[in-house]
C-alpha cells in the first residue's frame, strides 16, 4: 500500500511538472515562407558576413557561390523547402553519384547544401532541420617526386626552355585573352621555379604573389632566404628556405635585371606579366610540358601531378633526410599545420625509407 502511494505521487507530480514547463515548439513552415531560390542569396549574405569578419577568405565565399550554382540549388530548386527530408537528401547524393562526382568534391557540395538547408530553416521554410548524408572520403596526398625523378625535371626543363622567350612581342597572335599561347615555348625561369619551389616549402598561390621585396638573404652560420610573402590560406608566418634557394634566387634575379624586371615592387616570376592569374596558369602549363616530357604526370599512386607536387616534395625531403627534423618547426616553416603534414604529406613514407633511424642506438 506504501508503494502505490509513493508510485502515484511521483506520477502527479511528474504531471504538475510538465503542466508548468513551457513546451519547445519548432517553425512551422507556411505557405508564404521563402523557396530554395529566394533562400540562396541570403545564404551567400551570411558567407560575405564571414568574409568580411575575417573568418574565410573572398576566394572561399566564390567558391561556395560556384557549388551552389552549379549541383545544389538547380536540384533542391525543384523542391518546396517542406518537401525536403532525408528521402530527398538521399537523392541529391545519389545524383552526385550518378553525375560522376569523386567523395572529395561530393562531401563538399554537401557541405554547401547542408549550408542552405540551415538558412531554411533559420528563415522557417523547414519545420525541422535537415542534415545531408554523411560519407567517408580518403585523403590522397599530391605525390611528391624522388630525388633522382627530381633530377630528371630540372633536365628536362632545361632540354625545353626557349632562352630567347622574353624577346617574343605580345600581339593578338602569340597571345589569347592576355595569356601567352604555345608560339612562345618555355621560360628559362621554369627551371629555377623547380629548384626554387622544391628547396622553399612555398605553395603555387605563393609564387603568383611573391614579390622582391618579400625576399631577404640571410648570410650568417647559416646561409638563408627570409620570405615574408602575403598572406595566404590564412598564413602569414615568415618561410626560412633552405641553402640551395639562395644561389637560385640570386641567378634569378640577375636575370630578371638584364630585362628590367627586378624592381622591389616587380615580381619573381613571370613579372612581364601583370594579371597573376594567368601567369601561375602559364607555370603550370608549362611545368605539365616538362612531366609530360619524362613520362612522371602520375605520382605512384596515380594522382595526377601538378606545380604543388614540388611543395611536397619540399616538405618530403625534409622527412626523409633531415636530420632529427622537428615536425612542428617543419609545419610552422611550411605554413601548414602537423596533422596536414601527417595526413597527406608523411602519407606516402614508409617506414623502410628510415631505416637507419629505425636501426640506430643511443
Amino acid at each position: 500500500k506504501r508503494d502505490a502511494i509513493q508510485a502515484a505521487k511521483r506520477f502527479y507530480d511528474q504531471r504538475s511538472y510538465e503542466a508548468r514547463e513551457p513546451a519547445i515548439t519548432q517553425p512551422v513552415a507556411s505557405e508564404n515562407t521563402p523557396s530554395f531560390t529566394e533562400l540562396a542569396p541570403r545564404m551567400l549574405a551570411i558567407e560575405q558576413n564571414r568574409v568580411d569578419r575575417g573568418e574565410i577568405t573572398a576566394k572561399c565565399a566564390e567558391i561556395t557561390r560556384a557549388r551552389l550554382n552549379r549541383w545544389v540549388l538547380p536540384f533542391f530548386s525543384a523542391y518546396e523547402p517542406q518537401q525536403v527530408d532525408a528521402t530527398v537528401s538521399q537523392a541529391f547524393l545519389e545524383h552526385l553519384t550518378r553525375a560522376g562526382l569523386v567523395s572529395a568534391s561530393i562531401k563538399q557540395y554537401l557541405t554547401v547544401a547542408n549550408k542552405l538547408m540551415h538558412c531554411a530553416y533559420k528563415h522557417g521554410s523547414l519545420s525541422k532541420p535537415v542534415t545531408m548524408p554523411a560519407i567517408k572520403t580518403r585523403s590522397q596526398s599530391r605525390g611528391h617526386f624522388t630525388l633522382s625523378e627530381y633530377r630528371q625535371l630540372l633536365r628536362a626543363a632545361k632540354a625545353i626552355t626557349n632562352p630567347n622567350w622574353h624577346l617574343n612581342k605580345q600581339c593578338h597572335r602569340s597571345t589569347k585573352g592576355g595569356i601567352f599561347t604555345q608560339t612562345h615555348g618555355v621560360p628559362p625561369e621554369l627551371v629555377w621555379l623547380i629548384g626554387f619551389m622544391v628547396n622553399s616549402f612555398v605553395r603555387p598561390v605563393d609564387i603568383k604573389l611573391i614579390k622582391h621585396q618579400h625576399v631577404e638573404i640571410v648570410r650568417g652560420p647559416q646561409v638563408y632566404l627570409r620570405l615574408r610573402l602575403p598572406e595566404t590560406k590564412r598564413h602569414r608566418s615568415q618561410i626560412v628556405t633552405l641553402p640551395a634557394a639562395v644561389r637560385i634566387y640570386e641567378t634569378l634575379r640577375d636575370y630578371q635585371s638584364g630585362l628590367g624586371l627586378a624592381a622591389q615592387d616587380d615580381y619573381v616570376f613571370l613579372p612581364q606579366v601583370r594579371d597573376r592569374q594567368a601567369a601561375i596558369f602559364l607555370l603550370d602549363k608549362f611545368f605539365g610540358r616538362v612531366l609530360d616530357q619524362v613520362n612522371l604526370r602520375l605520382g605512384q599512386f596515380g594522382q595526377r601531378r601538378t606545380l604543388y607536387s614540388l611543395r611536397h616534395s619540399a616538405i618530403t625531403f625534409r622527412l626523409l633526410y633531415g636530420r632529427g627534423i622537428d615536425l612542428l618547426t617543419l609545419a610552422r616553416n611550411a605554413r601548414t599545420s602537423t596533422q596536414m603534414i601527417d595526413r597527406f604529406y608523411a602519407s606516402e613514407l614508409s617506414a623502410e625509407m628510415n631505416v637507419a633511424m629505425l636501426h640506430s642506438r643511443r
